[in-house]
Protein backbone atom coordinates (compact mmCIF):
# COMPACT_ATOMS: atom_id res chain seq x y z
CA UNK A 1 0.00 0.00 0.00
CA UNK A 2 1.26 2.98 -0.55
CA UNK A 3 1.44 7.11 1.30
CA UNK A 4 -1.76 7.89 -1.50
CA UNK A 5 -3.75 5.15 -0.88
CA UNK A 6 -3.66 5.36 3.00
CA UNK A 7 -4.83 9.37 2.85
CA UNK A 8 -7.92 8.17 2.18
CA UNK A 9 -8.94 5.78 4.94
CA UNK A 10 -8.22 8.53 7.36
CA UNK A 11 -9.80 11.10 5.09
CA UNK A 12 -7.90 12.86 2.13
CA UNK A 13 -10.00 15.77 1.93
CA UNK A 14 -12.19 16.03 5.01
CA UNK A 15 -12.13 18.74 7.53
CA UNK A 16 -9.05 18.51 9.08
CA UNK A 17 -7.53 18.97 5.53
CA UNK A 18 -9.67 22.35 4.85
CA UNK A 19 -9.20 23.98 8.62
CA UNK A 20 -5.34 23.65 7.84
CA UNK A 21 -5.05 25.00 4.23
CA UNK A 22 -7.17 27.54 5.17
CA UNK A 23 -5.04 28.32 8.59
CA UNK A 24 -1.82 28.56 6.62
CA UNK A 25 -3.26 30.84 3.99
CA UNK A 26 -5.08 33.29 5.75
CA UNK A 27 -1.60 33.83 7.47
CA UNK A 28 0.06 33.51 4.19
CA UNK A 29 -1.87 36.76 3.01
CA UNK A 30 -0.29 38.53 6.22
CA UNK A 31 2.92 37.15 5.67
CA UNK A 32 2.26 38.20 1.36
CA UNK A 33 2.68 41.74 2.35
CA UNK A 34 6.32 41.45 3.79
CA UNK A 35 7.46 40.59 0.03
CA UNK A 36 6.84 43.81 -1.10
CA UNK A 37 6.09 45.83 1.23
CA UNK A 38 9.27 48.25 0.58
CA UNK A 39 7.92 49.33 -2.51
CA UNK A 40 5.49 51.34 -0.02
CA UNK A 41 7.92 51.79 2.67
CA UNK A 42 10.85 52.81 1.03
CA UNK A 43 9.33 54.86 -2.01
CA UNK A 44 11.65 57.64 -2.82
CA UNK A 45 9.66 60.87 -3.28
CA UNK A 46 10.01 63.81 -5.66
CA UNK A 47 12.83 65.83 -3.76
CA UNK A 48 15.05 68.90 -3.77
CA UNK A 49 17.61 70.48 -1.13
CA UNK A 50 16.01 72.50 1.65
CA UNK A 51 17.10 75.92 1.18
CA UNK A 52 16.71 79.25 3.24
CA UNK A 53 15.12 81.04 0.21
CA UNK A 54 12.54 78.82 0.61
CA UNK A 55 12.02 77.08 3.54
CA UNK A 56 13.32 79.32 6.51
CA UNK A 57 10.76 81.74 7.60
CA UNK A 58 13.55 84.46 9.19
CA UNK A 59 15.54 84.19 5.49
CA UNK A 60 12.22 85.21 3.83
CA UNK A 61 12.02 88.71 5.84
CA UNK A 62 15.21 89.30 3.59
CA UNK A 63 13.71 88.41 -0.14
CA UNK A 64 12.26 91.14 -2.38
CA UNK A 65 8.75 91.59 -2.33
CA UNK A 66 8.36 91.29 -5.89
CA UNK A 67 9.78 87.82 -6.30
CA UNK A 68 7.30 84.66 -6.52
CA UNK A 69 7.90 81.02 -5.30
CA UNK A 70 9.03 79.99 -8.88
CA UNK A 71 11.65 82.85 -8.82
CA UNK A 72 12.98 82.30 -5.68
CA UNK A 73 12.82 78.37 -6.84
CA UNK A 74 15.09 79.45 -10.14
CA UNK A 75 17.60 81.23 -7.76
CA UNK A 76 17.67 78.44 -5.36
CA UNK A 77 17.93 75.19 -7.17
CA UNK A 78 19.71 74.41 -10.67
CA UNK A 79 18.23 72.15 -13.43
CA UNK A 80 19.58 69.04 -14.69
CA UNK A 81 20.60 68.78 -18.46
CA UNK A 82 16.07 67.41 -18.37
CA UNK A 83 15.34 70.93 -17.68
CA UNK A 84 14.40 69.33 -13.93
CA UNK A 85 15.40 70.35 -10.57
CA UNK A 86 18.61 68.67 -9.28
CA UNK A 87 17.93 66.84 -6.12
CA UNK A 88 21.02 66.42 -4.64
CA UNK A 89 22.74 70.18 -4.77
CA UNK A 90 21.84 74.04 -4.67
CA UNK A 91 22.95 77.46 -5.56
CA UNK A 92 25.02 78.61 -2.28
CA UNK A 93 24.01 82.05 -0.77
CA UNK A 94 26.28 83.69 1.72
CA UNK A 95 24.52 83.74 4.83
CA UNK A 96 23.22 87.19 5.79
CA UNK A 97 23.35 87.95 1.67
CA UNK A 98 19.98 89.41 0.85
CA UNK A 99 18.52 88.80 -2.21
CA UNK A 100 17.89 91.80 -3.93
CA UNK A 101 15.27 93.03 -6.72
CA UNK A 102 18.43 92.81 -9.63
CA UNK A 103 19.20 89.67 -8.86
CA UNK A 104 17.36 88.67 -11.71
CA UNK A 105 19.90 89.98 -13.92
CA UNK A 106 22.86 87.56 -12.82
CA UNK A 107 24.02 84.72 -14.16
CA UNK A 108 22.66 81.84 -12.95
CA UNK A 109 25.49 79.82 -14.30
CA UNK A 110 27.95 81.70 -12.74
CA UNK A 111 26.78 80.72 -9.03
CA UNK A 112 28.19 78.43 -7.00
CA UNK A 113 26.63 75.28 -5.81
CA UNK A 114 26.72 73.23 -2.78
CA UNK A 115 25.48 69.74 -1.69
CA UNK A 116 22.37 70.09 0.40
CA UNK A 117 23.88 70.13 3.42
CA UNK A 118 20.82 70.79 5.06
CA UNK A 119 19.03 68.36 4.33
CA UNK A 120 15.72 67.65 1.86
CA UNK A 121 12.62 68.76 1.29
CA UNK A 122 10.15 65.47 0.08
CA UNK A 123 6.93 65.40 -2.03
CA UNK A 124 4.39 63.99 0.96
CA UNK A 125 1.56 63.75 -1.51
CA UNK A 126 1.45 60.24 -2.21
CA UNK A 127 3.36 58.92 1.05
CA UNK A 128 3.80 61.42 3.80
CA UNK A 129 6.48 59.21 5.28
CA UNK A 130 9.43 56.22 4.58
CA UNK A 131 12.33 55.02 5.79
CA UNK A 132 13.60 57.36 2.55
CA UNK A 133 12.17 60.17 3.82
CA UNK A 134 12.90 59.57 7.76
CA UNK A 135 16.55 58.86 7.54
CA UNK A 136 17.21 60.94 4.06
CA UNK A 137 18.40 57.46 2.01
CA UNK A 138 18.82 60.08 -1.23
CA UNK A 139 21.47 61.42 -3.18
CA UNK A 140 25.11 60.06 -1.60
CA UNK A 141 23.04 57.50 0.44
CA UNK A 142 20.39 56.32 -2.11
CA UNK A 143 22.01 52.57 -2.62
CA UNK A 144 21.20 51.71 1.32
CA UNK A 145 17.68 51.58 -0.14
CA UNK A 146 19.02 48.53 -2.08
CA UNK A 147 21.45 47.43 0.68
CA UNK A 148 18.07 47.12 3.16
CA UNK A 149 16.09 45.01 0.45
CA UNK A 150 19.37 42.83 -0.24
CA UNK A 151 19.32 42.06 3.36
CA UNK A 152 16.49 41.32 3.60
CA UNK A 153 16.37 38.78 1.26
CA UNK A 154 19.96 37.40 2.54
CA UNK A 155 17.85 36.46 5.42
CA UNK A 156 15.40 34.51 3.63
CA UNK A 157 18.33 32.86 1.97
CA UNK A 158 19.80 32.19 5.29
CA UNK A 159 16.39 30.55 6.73
CA UNK A 160 15.90 28.39 3.49
CA UNK A 161 19.38 26.77 4.19
CA UNK A 162 18.97 26.12 8.38
CA UNK A 163 15.37 25.66 8.19
CA UNK A 164 15.91 22.89 5.40
CA UNK A 165 17.72 20.94 7.39
CA UNK A 166 16.10 21.64 11.08
CA UNK A 167 12.71 20.74 8.69
CA UNK A 168 14.19 17.79 7.63
CA UNK A 169 15.93 16.60 11.04
CA UNK A 170 13.62 17.71 13.32
CA UNK A 171 10.22 17.86 11.65
CA UNK A 172 7.82 20.15 9.31
CA UNK A 173 5.65 21.66 12.83
CA UNK A 174 9.00 22.08 15.25
CA UNK A 175 10.19 24.19 12.86
CA UNK A 176 6.54 25.97 11.37
CA UNK A 177 5.66 26.71 15.14
CA UNK A 178 9.27 28.90 16.31
CA UNK A 179 9.05 30.57 12.87
CA UNK A 180 5.95 32.07 13.29
CA UNK A 181 7.12 33.25 16.82
CA UNK A 182 9.58 34.59 15.66
CA UNK A 183 8.52 36.43 12.76
CA UNK A 184 5.68 38.25 14.73
CA UNK A 185 8.18 39.79 16.57
CA UNK A 186 10.57 40.72 14.21
CA UNK A 187 8.08 41.93 11.64
CA UNK A 188 6.76 44.02 14.40
CA UNK A 189 9.93 45.06 15.75
CA UNK A 190 10.60 46.55 12.36
CA UNK A 191 8.09 49.40 13.15
CA UNK A 192 9.32 50.36 16.26
CA UNK A 193 13.12 50.12 14.80
CA UNK A 194 15.33 53.43 16.40
CA UNK A 195 17.72 53.42 13.37
CA UNK A 196 18.27 52.10 9.86
CA UNK A 197 21.07 49.76 11.29
CA UNK A 198 18.30 48.26 13.98
CA UNK A 199 15.77 48.44 10.67
CA UNK A 200 18.04 46.02 8.76
CA UNK A 201 18.76 44.04 11.42
CA UNK A 202 15.41 43.47 11.85
CA UNK A 203 14.50 42.79 8.54
CA UNK A 204 16.94 40.22 8.10
CA UNK A 205 15.43 38.44 10.60
CA UNK A 206 12.05 38.97 9.29
CA UNK A 207 13.15 37.09 6.10
CA UNK A 208 15.16 34.27 8.44
CA UNK A 209 11.57 33.61 10.07
CA UNK A 210 9.89 33.86 6.65
CA UNK A 211 11.81 30.71 5.40
CA UNK A 212 10.94 28.90 7.89
CA UNK A 213 7.12 29.28 7.41
CA UNK A 214 7.09 28.75 4.22
CA UNK A 215 9.59 25.63 4.22
CA UNK A 216 7.53 24.12 7.43
CA UNK A 217 3.75 25.05 6.74
CA UNK A 218 4.30 24.36 2.88
CA UNK A 219 5.60 21.04 3.36
CA UNK A 220 3.36 20.09 5.95
CA UNK A 221 0.46 20.64 3.57
CA UNK A 222 1.72 19.44 0.76
CA UNK A 223 2.77 15.62 2.24
CA UNK A 224 -0.92 15.81 3.81
CA UNK A 225 -2.30 15.95 0.21
CA UNK A 226 -3.02 13.50 -2.07
CA UNK A 227 -1.66 13.61 -5.88
CA UNK A 228 -5.50 14.57 -7.08
CA UNK A 229 -5.81 17.37 -4.62
CA UNK A 230 -1.80 18.46 -4.54
CA UNK A 231 -1.84 21.17 -6.92
CA UNK A 232 -4.74 22.74 -5.67
CA UNK A 233 -3.90 23.12 -2.71
CA UNK A 234 -0.36 24.60 -3.83
CA UNK A 235 -1.76 27.26 -5.79
CA UNK A 236 -4.61 28.59 -3.75
CA UNK A 237 -1.28 28.86 -0.76
CA UNK A 238 -0.09 30.96 -3.43
CA UNK A 239 -2.93 32.61 -4.04
CA UNK A 240 -2.77 33.72 -0.67
CA UNK A 241 0.66 35.29 -0.98
CA UNK A 242 -0.81 37.55 -4.27
CA UNK A 243 -4.16 38.69 -1.71
CA UNK A 244 -1.40 40.09 0.68
CA UNK A 245 0.34 41.86 -2.39
CA UNK A 246 -3.09 43.35 -3.43
CA UNK A 247 -4.04 43.85 0.33
CA UNK A 248 -1.34 45.76 0.71
CA UNK A 249 -1.86 48.19 -2.19
CA UNK A 250 -5.04 48.71 -0.84
CA UNK A 251 -3.78 49.55 2.79
CA UNK A 252 -1.82 52.23 0.90
CA UNK A 253 -4.50 54.51 0.09
CA UNK A 254 -5.60 54.68 4.44
CA UNK A 255 -1.96 54.28 5.80
CA UNK A 256 0.48 56.36 4.35
CA UNK A 257 2.74 56.33 7.25
CA UNK A 258 5.65 53.64 6.99
CA UNK A 259 5.59 53.01 10.48
CA UNK A 260 1.77 52.64 10.58
CA UNK A 261 1.49 50.33 7.65
CA UNK A 262 4.23 47.91 8.83
CA UNK A 263 2.23 47.65 12.02
CA UNK A 264 -0.73 46.91 10.68
CA UNK A 265 0.24 43.59 8.46
CA UNK A 266 2.98 42.49 11.62
CA UNK A 267 0.04 42.45 14.98
CA UNK A 268 -1.98 39.50 13.47
CA UNK A 269 0.91 37.39 13.21
CA UNK A 270 0.73 36.55 16.70
CA UNK A 271 -2.21 35.20 16.38
CA UNK A 272 -1.31 33.11 13.59
CA UNK A 273 1.96 31.62 15.95
CA UNK A 274 -0.76 30.19 18.45
CA UNK A 275 -3.74 28.62 15.47
CA UNK A 276 -0.11 27.06 14.47
CA UNK A 277 -0.24 25.02 17.67
CA UNK A 278 -2.78 22.47 16.81
CA UNK A 279 -1.24 21.22 13.53
CA UNK A 280 -0.10 17.56 13.48
CA UNK A 281 3.24 16.40 11.70
CA UNK A 282 3.55 15.12 8.56
CA UNK A 283 2.95 11.63 8.94
CA UNK A 284 4.89 10.95 5.69
CA UNK A 285 8.02 12.63 7.79
CA UNK A 286 7.18 10.50 10.38
CA UNK A 287 7.43 7.16 8.70
CA UNK A 288 10.24 7.98 6.72
CA UNK A 289 11.83 8.69 10.23
CA UNK A 290 10.80 4.99 11.02
CA UNK A 291 7.91 6.82 13.64
CA UNK A 292 5.54 4.55 12.87
CA UNK A 293 3.92 5.05 16.48
CA UNK A 294 3.83 8.62 16.14
CA UNK A 295 2.70 8.28 12.72
CA UNK A 296 -0.17 6.10 14.00
CA UNK A 297 -0.96 8.84 16.37
CA UNK A 298 -1.61 11.26 14.48
CA UNK A 299 -3.14 9.55 11.59
CA UNK A 300 -5.62 8.58 14.20
CA UNK A 301 -6.62 11.91 15.60
CA UNK A 302 -7.51 13.07 12.26
CA UNK A 303 -9.49 10.17 11.68
CA UNK A 304 -11.25 11.62 14.15
CA UNK A 305 -11.52 15.10 13.11
CA UNK A 306 -12.19 13.71 9.82
CA UNK A 307 -15.19 11.39 11.30
CA UNK A 308 -13.37 8.38 9.55
CA UNK A 309 -13.50 5.31 11.24
CA UNK A 310 -10.33 4.89 13.88
CA UNK A 311 -9.80 0.97 12.93
CA UNK A 312 -9.14 1.59 9.65
CA UNK A 313 -5.75 2.61 10.38
CA UNK A 314 -2.86 -0.34 11.80
CA UNK A 315 0.36 -0.45 12.65
CA UNK A 316 0.78 -2.88 9.84
CA UNK A 317 -1.06 -0.94 7.15
CA UNK A 318 1.88 2.19 7.95
CA UNK A 319 4.71 -0.12 7.78
CA UNK A 320 3.81 -1.85 4.56
CA UNK A 321 2.98 1.63 2.99
CA UNK A 322 6.80 2.54 2.27
CA UNK A 323 8.16 -1.03 1.61
CA UNK A 324 11.13 -2.78 2.87
CA UNK A 325 13.26 -0.09 1.26
CA UNK A 326 12.62 2.28 3.67
CA UNK A 327 13.90 0.26 6.71
CA UNK A 328 16.76 -0.95 4.66
CA UNK A 329 17.79 2.44 3.35
CA UNK A 330 19.11 5.47 5.71
CA UNK A 331 16.72 7.80 6.70
CA UNK A 332 19.46 10.57 7.22
CA UNK A 333 21.29 12.06 4.28
CA UNK A 334 23.61 15.46 4.31
CA UNK A 335 24.18 17.71 1.40
CA UNK A 336 27.54 16.39 0.28
CA UNK A 337 25.94 12.77 0.05
CA UNK A 338 23.59 14.06 -2.60
CA UNK A 339 26.20 14.19 -4.88
CA UNK A 340 26.23 10.16 -4.57
CA UNK A 341 22.89 9.42 -6.45
CA UNK A 342 23.45 10.77 -10.55
CA UNK A 343 19.49 11.31 -11.09
CA UNK A 344 18.40 13.22 -7.53
CA UNK A 345 22.08 15.04 -8.07
CA UNK A 346 20.95 16.59 -11.49
CA UNK A 347 17.35 17.38 -10.61
CA UNK A 348 18.75 19.11 -7.81
CA UNK A 349 20.59 21.41 -9.43
CA UNK A 350 18.21 21.89 -12.49
CA UNK A 351 15.86 23.09 -9.56
CA UNK A 352 18.28 24.99 -8.13
CA UNK A 353 19.11 27.12 -11.62
CA UNK A 354 15.09 27.47 -12.24
CA UNK A 355 14.79 28.92 -8.58
CA UNK A 356 17.67 31.31 -9.30
CA UNK A 357 16.18 32.66 -12.44
CA UNK A 358 13.15 32.59 -10.78
CA UNK A 359 13.92 34.64 -7.55
CA UNK A 360 16.04 37.25 -9.43
CA UNK A 361 13.52 37.78 -11.98
CA UNK A 362 10.38 38.43 -9.67
CA UNK A 363 12.58 40.43 -7.21
CA UNK A 364 14.20 42.18 -9.93
CA UNK A 365 10.79 43.12 -11.83
CA UNK A 366 8.56 43.20 -8.89
CA UNK A 367 10.60 45.48 -6.60
CA UNK A 368 11.26 48.08 -8.95
CA UNK A 369 7.55 49.13 -9.67
CA UNK A 370 8.30 53.13 -9.29
CA UNK A 371 10.35 53.56 -12.69
CA UNK A 372 6.86 52.48 -14.51
CA UNK A 373 5.16 55.24 -12.72
CA UNK A 374 4.66 57.27 -9.98
CA UNK A 375 1.38 56.38 -8.93
CA UNK A 376 2.67 53.36 -6.46
CA UNK A 377 -0.49 52.58 -4.78
CA UNK A 378 -2.11 51.96 -8.26
CA UNK A 379 0.72 50.04 -9.93
CA UNK A 380 0.57 48.01 -6.59
CA UNK A 381 -2.97 47.05 -6.39
CA UNK A 382 -2.58 46.39 -10.49
CA UNK A 383 0.73 44.04 -9.54
CA UNK A 384 -1.73 42.44 -6.81
CA UNK A 385 -4.48 41.75 -8.55
CA UNK A 386 -2.97 40.43 -11.73
CA UNK A 387 -1.03 38.18 -10.09
CA UNK A 388 -4.09 36.24 -7.84
CA UNK A 389 -5.49 36.10 -11.32
CA UNK A 390 -2.50 34.64 -13.22
CA UNK A 391 -1.73 32.23 -10.51
CA UNK A 392 -6.17 31.25 -10.03
CA UNK A 393 -5.54 30.83 -14.50
CA UNK A 394 -2.88 28.34 -13.31
CA UNK A 395 -5.14 26.15 -12.10
CA UNK A 396 -6.95 25.39 -14.83
CA UNK A 397 -3.88 25.17 -17.19
CA UNK A 398 -2.25 22.94 -15.07
CA UNK A 399 -5.05 20.48 -15.56
CA UNK A 400 -4.78 20.63 -18.88
CA UNK A 401 -0.77 20.95 -19.06
CA UNK A 402 2.12 19.30 -17.77
CA UNK A 403 3.76 20.98 -15.24
CA UNK A 404 6.86 21.00 -17.39
CA UNK A 405 5.13 22.25 -20.35
CA UNK A 406 3.98 25.70 -18.29
CA UNK A 407 7.60 26.15 -16.66
CA UNK A 408 9.22 26.38 -20.08
CA UNK A 409 6.36 28.88 -21.58
CA UNK A 410 6.48 31.33 -18.15
CA UNK A 411 10.16 31.18 -18.50
CA UNK A 412 10.30 31.90 -22.33
CA UNK A 413 7.60 34.21 -22.61
CA UNK A 414 9.01 36.93 -19.98
CA UNK A 415 12.27 36.50 -21.77
CA UNK A 416 10.96 37.84 -24.47
CA UNK A 417 8.54 40.42 -22.90
CA UNK A 418 11.81 41.91 -21.19
CA UNK A 419 14.00 41.67 -24.55
CA UNK A 420 11.52 43.73 -26.15
CA UNK A 421 10.36 46.35 -23.22
CA UNK A 422 14.70 46.94 -23.56
CA UNK A 423 14.01 48.56 -27.17
CA UNK A 424 10.98 50.67 -26.09
CA UNK A 425 11.02 53.87 -24.17
CA UNK A 426 9.61 54.77 -20.68
CA UNK A 427 5.46 54.70 -21.27
CA UNK A 428 2.59 52.64 -21.28
CA UNK A 429 3.50 50.17 -23.57
CA UNK A 430 7.02 49.34 -21.60
CA UNK A 431 4.72 49.16 -18.10
CA UNK A 432 2.18 46.65 -19.93
CA UNK A 433 5.56 44.63 -20.86
CA UNK A 434 6.84 44.82 -17.44
CA UNK A 435 3.41 43.85 -15.81
CA UNK A 436 2.61 40.90 -18.23
CA UNK A 437 6.57 39.73 -17.77
CA UNK A 438 6.13 39.57 -13.67
CA UNK A 439 2.68 37.62 -13.97
CA UNK A 440 4.47 35.15 -16.51
CA UNK A 441 6.71 34.67 -13.57
CA UNK A 442 4.02 34.40 -11.06
CA UNK A 443 2.65 31.49 -13.31
CA UNK A 444 5.84 29.63 -12.92
CA UNK A 445 6.21 30.26 -9.32
CA UNK A 446 2.64 28.96 -8.81
CA UNK A 447 3.52 25.86 -10.88
CA UNK A 448 6.79 25.18 -9.92
CA UNK A 449 6.20 24.93 -6.06
CA UNK A 450 4.21 21.88 -7.09
CA UNK A 451 6.50 20.86 -9.85
CA UNK A 452 10.01 21.09 -7.85
CA UNK A 453 7.89 19.10 -4.66
CA UNK A 454 7.30 16.22 -7.26
CA UNK A 455 10.38 16.04 -8.12
CA UNK A 456 11.94 14.85 -4.98
CA UNK A 457 11.81 12.26 -2.64
CA UNK A 458 10.04 13.02 0.72
CA UNK A 459 13.37 11.91 2.97
CA UNK A 460 15.46 14.23 1.37
CA UNK A 461 13.06 16.79 -0.10
CA UNK A 462 12.82 19.73 2.36
CA UNK A 463 17.38 19.23 2.29
CA UNK A 464 16.68 19.71 -1.68
CA UNK A 465 14.43 22.20 -1.52
CA UNK A 466 16.32 24.41 1.26
CA UNK A 467 19.18 24.03 -0.92
CA UNK A 468 17.45 25.21 -4.09
CA UNK A 469 15.58 27.99 -2.41
CA UNK A 470 18.89 29.37 -0.73
CA UNK A 471 20.01 29.57 -4.42
CA UNK A 472 16.88 31.41 -5.45
CA UNK A 473 17.30 33.92 -2.39
CA UNK A 474 21.03 34.17 -4.20
CA UNK A 475 18.93 35.27 -7.26
CA UNK A 476 16.52 37.62 -5.25
CA UNK A 477 19.84 39.38 -3.36
CA UNK A 478 21.24 39.78 -6.50
CA UNK A 479 18.39 41.28 -8.58
CA UNK A 480 18.60 45.23 -6.55
CA UNK A 481 22.25 45.48 -7.62
CA UNK A 482 21.64 44.28 -10.92
CA UNK A 483 18.92 47.56 -10.99
CA UNK A 484 21.37 49.53 -9.80
CA UNK A 485 23.18 49.15 -13.31
CA UNK A 486 20.66 51.38 -14.74
CA UNK A 487 22.28 54.27 -13.49
CA UNK A 488 25.36 53.06 -15.76
CA UNK A 489 24.08 51.44 -18.62
CA UNK A 490 19.73 51.47 -18.82
CA UNK A 491 19.49 48.68 -20.68
CA UNK A 492 21.73 46.36 -18.84
CA UNK A 493 19.30 44.79 -16.37
CA UNK A 494 16.62 43.45 -19.16
CA UNK A 495 19.23 41.96 -20.93
CA UNK A 496 20.19 40.35 -18.26
CA UNK A 497 17.17 38.97 -16.80
CA UNK A 498 15.82 38.22 -20.45
CA UNK A 499 18.82 35.56 -20.80
CA UNK A 500 18.38 34.20 -17.58
CA UNK A 501 14.93 33.19 -18.32
CA UNK A 502 15.32 32.04 -22.11
CA UNK A 503 18.85 29.30 -20.41
CA UNK A 504 16.07 28.35 -17.82
CA UNK A 505 13.51 27.31 -20.29
CA UNK A 506 15.89 25.60 -21.82
CA UNK A 507 17.07 23.56 -19.13
CA UNK A 508 13.91 22.56 -17.89
CA UNK A 509 13.25 21.43 -21.60
CA UNK A 510 15.66 19.13 -21.58
CA UNK A 511 17.00 17.93 -18.54
CA UNK A 512 13.91 17.51 -16.23
CA UNK A 513 10.87 15.09 -16.67
CA UNK A 514 7.00 15.59 -16.64
CA UNK A 515 5.59 15.12 -12.87
CA UNK A 516 1.56 15.29 -14.12
CA UNK A 517 -0.60 12.65 -12.32
CA UNK A 518 2.85 10.61 -10.87
CA UNK A 519 3.28 9.79 -7.33
CA UNK A 520 5.56 11.57 -5.27
CA UNK A 521 8.63 9.62 -4.54
CA UNK A 522 9.30 8.70 -1.13
CA UNK A 523 13.08 7.16 -1.03
CA UNK A 524 15.87 8.15 -3.48
CA UNK A 525 15.35 4.36 -4.51
CA UNK A 526 12.23 5.44 -6.21
CA UNK A 527 14.24 7.63 -8.27
CA UNK A 528 17.50 6.06 -8.99
CA UNK A 529 16.02 2.84 -9.78
CA UNK A 530 13.71 4.38 -12.69
CA UNK A 531 10.18 3.54 -11.13
CA UNK A 532 7.60 5.05 -8.93
CA UNK A 533 4.99 3.53 -6.26
CA UNK A 534 2.58 3.00 -9.21
CA UNK A 535 5.25 1.63 -11.88
CA UNK A 536 5.63 -0.90 -9.17
CA UNK A 537 2.51 -2.64 -8.89
CA UNK A 538 3.23 -5.70 -11.89
CA UNK A 539 0.07 -6.73 -13.85
CA UNK A 540 0.70 -10.60 -13.52
CA UNK A 541 3.20 -13.02 -11.66
CA UNK A 542 5.94 -13.22 -14.47
CA UNK A 543 6.32 -9.60 -13.86
CA UNK A 544 6.26 -9.40 -10.45
CA UNK A 545 9.54 -11.56 -10.01
CA UNK A 546 10.96 -9.51 -12.06
CA UNK A 547 10.22 -6.16 -10.07
CA UNK A 548 11.14 -7.88 -6.80
CA UNK A 549 14.75 -8.90 -8.18
CA UNK A 550 15.15 -5.26 -9.68
CA UNK A 551 14.44 -3.53 -6.75
CA UNK A 552 16.23 -5.54 -4.71
CA UNK A 553 19.42 -5.13 -6.93
CA UNK A 554 18.69 -1.35 -6.92
CA UNK A 555 18.41 -1.60 -3.11
CA UNK A 556 21.69 -2.85 -2.48
CA UNK A 557 23.41 -0.40 -4.98
CA UNK A 558 21.92 2.64 -3.00
CA UNK A 559 22.98 0.67 0.88
CA UNK A 560 26.59 -0.05 -0.43
CA UNK A 561 27.05 3.69 -2.04
CA UNK A 562 25.61 5.04 1.17
CA UNK A 563 27.54 2.55 3.39
CA UNK A 564 30.97 4.27 0.87
CA UNK A 565 30.00 7.94 1.57
CA UNK A 566 30.07 7.05 5.65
Amino acid sequence: MAFEDLLPLVGHKGRFQILQALSLAVALIFLGTHFLIENITAFVPEHRCWTPLLDNTSALLNVSGNLNFSSLLKFSIPLDSNGKLEKCCRFFWPQGQPLLANVTGQNLSQLEMEPCVDGWVYDQSTITSSIVTEWDLVCDSWTLTSLSQSLFLAGILMGYLIGGYLSDRFGRKRTLSPSFFTLAVSSTGVAFAPSFQVYCCCRFLLGFSISGVLLGGGSLIMEWSTTQHRHLVAIMLSMSISLGHLFLGFLTYGIKDWRKLQLVVSVPLFAFFLITWWLPESPRWLIVHNKYNDALKVLRKVSKINGVKEQSVTAEALRSTMGKEVDAAPSSYTILDLVRFPILCKRTLCVSFKRFSIGMLFYGLSLDLQNLGHNIQMLQVILGASNFLSRFGTLFIMNCLGRRTIVVASFLLPGLFILSSTFLPQGILHAVLAMLAINCIVVCISCDNVYSVELLPTVVRNKCMGLSLTIDRLGAMLAPMINMLKHNIPAMPQIIFAIMAITSSLIVFFFLPETKNKPMPDTIQDLECGHSREEARPRDEGETLVKINQSEDCSRRLIENKTTVV
